[in-house]
């Protein structure tokens, strides 16, 4: 085989290998609003009710449209059946607009690789880095509720 042959041959080669890992890398990052998000219940308060039936194991993603922004979160069960939620953003990675995805029985961040257990989710964070943003929530008649103001008060991470 001549030299030009050869160097062509090598040159596919890199390229075939450089396709699949960007593809790669890019479906270990996709963003979870890829994830079609689940249409929200407002109560005549106007807050956000899902019933808890429709919550399990699985990771389910919602959106709030404020004025075309949505934002985003999402609701799960632990192994004990207790539902924990948050923001679909990070406290402080949030900027990077990358969210969260479950593996398994945790939720790992797209931005920075951390990764939470499921059944520790729902509480504020403490200092020290990257967190599932809090989203209060409470739980009655059959339905997870959610006021509109907490939110509202999120917004700015989904801007």
């Amino acid at each position: 085989m001549n030299k030009n042959i050869r160097l062509a041959l090598l040159a596919g080669i890199i390229m075939i290998c450089l396709v699949g890992v960007y593809t790669i890398m890019t479906m270990l990052h996709t963003p979870t609003s890829a994830t079609p998000p689940q249409q929200i219940i407002a109560s005549q308060s106007g807050d956000v009710l899902i019933p808890i039936g429709n919550i399990t194991t699985t990771t389910t993603y919602y959106t709030y449209d404020s004025g075309g922004v949505a934002i985003r979160y999402f609701l799960v069960k632990d192994g004990q059946g207790t539902v924990r939620g948050a923001l679909d953003a990070c406290d402080v990675c949030y900027a990077a607009k990358k969210g969260y995805r479950q593996i398994g029985d945790r939720m790992h961040c797209l931005n920075c690789g951390r990764e939470f257990a499921i059944s520790s989710l729902g509480t504020e964070n403490t200092p020290g880095g990257c967190w599932p943003s809090y989203l209060p929530m409470t739980t009655t008649n059959g339905n997870v509720s959610i006021r509109t103001a907490d939110l509202l008060a999120k917004q700015f991470m989904f801007e």
